[in-house]
């Protein structure tokens, strides 16, 4: 894939997930959080095509990496709308 269709696709992605799930996290840590679990997803399709290949194929594998496109996007594109207070915090026992 090159780099004007790897943009492409994740521009589509970015679109999808956005219509999709309109609203975004107001606060950082929740929207990385966000990201966070689309990683995961992603490191799943690795390690299946790799060790269980009857679990996945190389087109499941991009469109994870193209969840984790759209959510960098979504990420940086609310930056300036972050509300960046720390939570309420308690003492352990």
């Amino acid at each position: 894939m090159t780099r004007a269709l790897a943009l492409a696709a994740a521009m589509a992605a970015l679109e999808r997930a956005s219509n999709k799930h309109p609203c975004w996290p107001t606060d950082p840590i929740h929207a990385a959080a966000i990201i966070a679990e689309e990683v995961g997803e992603l490191q799943r399709e690795a390690l299946q095509i790799t060790y269980e290949p009857e679990k996945s194929n190389p087109d499941r594998l991009r469109e994870e990496a193209l969840d984790v496109a759209a959510a960098a996007l979504r990420f940086l594109i609310s930056l300036d709308a972050y509300q960046f207070t720390p939570s309420h915090q308690h003492q352990q026992p």
